[in-house]
């Protein structure tokens, strides 16, 4: 196992940012607090089994997408992400265009961790519990857990990753990934926002189309 350092995923595996706000959507029910262990067997569970499609060779190409999608739904919340990194553009958008948003943030999301787990992960990924490691979990109000992970890294610094979980109705689910201290919601709020700006909810889809199509 891990000793001081263990571990996963560099500044940008999803996709990077600060730490998450504490945001809610308008209408969402109050649920009960999951216990830090239910937390942190989701994460460890959704690594393992990213880990062992690295280990196949089944993220490569278009291929990656389609087995990492039912895989990342399962223990994520990439609705709820998509409507937060849209922020208050959300409410006032068509629901065409909401729905197109949302399959083009999956995608996009996806495909940035594809990336980001190609390039830290290494060729020679070796035994997951070697590499990776949870050491921590904490409440953070009374709906989310933060739970607190290592990764070693192949010839660099070990990487400490941060997952934000929300209760679900079931188990909790994955709605942040803060890598470095920078979070995926952070990051795609700003970016998706800079667009809104010059181009609106047009914009948005137009630029979201173009990053996706370029690599999926």
């Amino acid at each position: 196992m891990l000793r001081h350092a263990g571990s996963l995923a560099r500044r940008q595996l999803l996709g990077s940012a600060a730490t998450l706000l504490v945001l809610s959507l308008p209408g969402s029910v109050a649920r009960a607090l999951p216990s830090g262990t239910a937390a942190e067997q989701v994460v460890q569970q959704l690594v393992e089994q990213v880990w062992r499609l690295l280990r196949t060779g089944g993220l490569q190409d278009g291929a990656g997408y389609r087995e990492l999608l039912p895989i990342v739904e399962q223990q994520t919340d990439l609705s709820l992400l998509g409507r937060l990194a849209l922020g208050r553009h959300w409410r006032i958008a068509t629901p065409a265009n909401q729905d197109e948003y949302l399959a083009l943030f999956r995608r996009l999301v996806l495909q940035r961790f594809i990336e980001r787990l190609d390039r830290y992960a290494g060729a020679e990924l070796g035994d997951l519990g070697e590499r990776f490691e949870i050491q921590a979990s904490h409440a953070l109000n009374e709906r989310d857990f933060l739970v607190q992970s290592m990764l070693l890294v192949p010839g660099g610094a070990p990487l400490r990753i941060e997952w934000r979980l929300r209760a679900g109705d079931g188990q909790p689910v994955i709605i942040d990934l803060i890598v470095e201290g920078v979070s995926l919601l952070v990051t795609q709020r700003s970016e998706f926002a800079a667009v809104l700006e010059r181009g609106g909810m047009d914009g948005l889809l137009a630029e979201l189309r173009t990053r996706v199509g370029q690599t999926i």
